[in-house]
């Protein structure tokens, strides 16, 4: 406390000497003090504290949910106050909302936490679903409230092959040539793939196996691949299923046309290995692909018990490639073996 200045209005230097009138003078003067610069005469005072409930976002959007599907968003709320706050209730109002795992009463200290999750359930097509948050505390603003919002979409399956037709350019018998075939989902739901068939003795794939999931707007790529045994015009298709039931078909094609080299100079490849170590191997099977690394496409049907190989069915100027496994008696494949070329000569 700063005490108060004493002000006069009359100068004590006035005052005459008698006793008498130095008391009324006194008194007159004393009337007209007054008081000057008296600052917290009632003691210093600490701020004031609060709490204060902050809702973080202070609204909620669910939009173009699919019928049939559950979308879930996080809240935040928050005790931006200087004491603490107390949290009596947390409620929720409106048809296909819920609210996530929260148990009020809670408390929350100043500049702490805590997060919460709101679902929605899309049961029929609208566009105008709402709710209310409402949050009951000893904040300032109590109850506190969080609109929500929400519209609805139609499940819409879709998935298309690209290209829609795959024609092979004409290759020489036992040539082999991949394509790339794009399978895109095109709707608004995932799309699994549940089966896949492909006909035609030349054609195979590779790359897209039943159990697969598209999300929306994604894409998967695959190969299908080109290996006539004979010569001449061959067709095929290719079909894919999803867990849904929906078939996408695909027409495959391709020529494949006899060798030109000369019959009078044949070629062959020979193939030689180290037998297994294993005491239940029952013999060998031998593979070729024309590029490193594969596809590889069997040699022969039956098992070669031996340590060696002749390819006599290479062309002039091709390129191959080989590798090689061992069968036990159980019928067990081991893995491919390290792969060997051969450069065939022209003619």
């Amino acid at each position: 406390m700063t005490r108060g200045r004493l002000q006069l209005s009359r100068s004590l230097k006035t005052i005459h000497a008698r006793r008498g009138a130095f008391v009324a003078l006194l008194f007159v003067a004393l009337t007209s003090v007054s008081l000057s610069g008296c600052v917290g005469l009632a003691g210093d005072k600490t701020p004031p504290t609060a709490p204060q409930l902050v809702v973080t976002p202070n609204s909620i959007t669910f939009q173009n949910v699919i019928v049939g599907q559950k979308n879930t968003q996080t809240i935040q709320i928050s005790n931006t106050g200087t004491a603490e706050l107390d949290v009596a209730a947390i409620s929720l109002t409106g048809t296909g909302f819920s609210l996530g795992s929260i148990a009020a009463p809670l408390k929350l200290a100043p500049n702490a936490s805590k997060n919460f999750t709101v679902s929605f359930t899309a049961s029929s097509i609208t566009t105008s679903a709402k709710a209310t948050i409402s949050i009951a505390s000893n904040g300032t603003t109590s109850p506190l409230t969080v609109p929500v919002n929400a519209s609805t979409v139609k499940a819409n399956p879709a998935w298309q092959l690209t290209p829609a037709v795959l024609a092979f350019p004409s290759i020489v018998v036992q040539g082999t040539k991949s394509q790339s075939v794009t399978l895109s989902n095109t709707g608004n739901v995932p799309m699994t793939i549940n089966a896949t068939n492909i006909t035609g003795a030349s054609f195979s794939m590779s790359g897209a196996t039943p159990g697969t999931t598209i999300p929306e707007g994604q894409q998967l790529t695959f190969q299908v691949t080109f290996h006539p045994a004979s010569a001449g015009s061959t067709s095929g298709s290719l079909k894919l299923t999803s867990s849904i039931g929906t078939t996408l078909t695909m027409s495959l094609s391709g020529v494949a046309t006899n060798p030109s080299t000369p019959s009078s100079i044949p070629h062959t490849v020979t193939l030689t290995w180290n037998s297994s170590t294993s005491s239940s191997v029952a013999g060998y099977r031998i593979y070729r692909g024309n590029s490193s690394g594969g596809p590889y496409f069997g040699l022969s049907s039956s098992l070669d018990s031996s340590t060696s190989f002749v390819d006599s069915s290479v062309v002039s100027g091709g390129i191959y490639f080989y590798v090689a496994t061992a069968v036990d008696t159980a019928g067990n494949e081991s893995a491919f073996s390290n792969e060997a070329s051969a450069t065939i000569p022209n003619p």
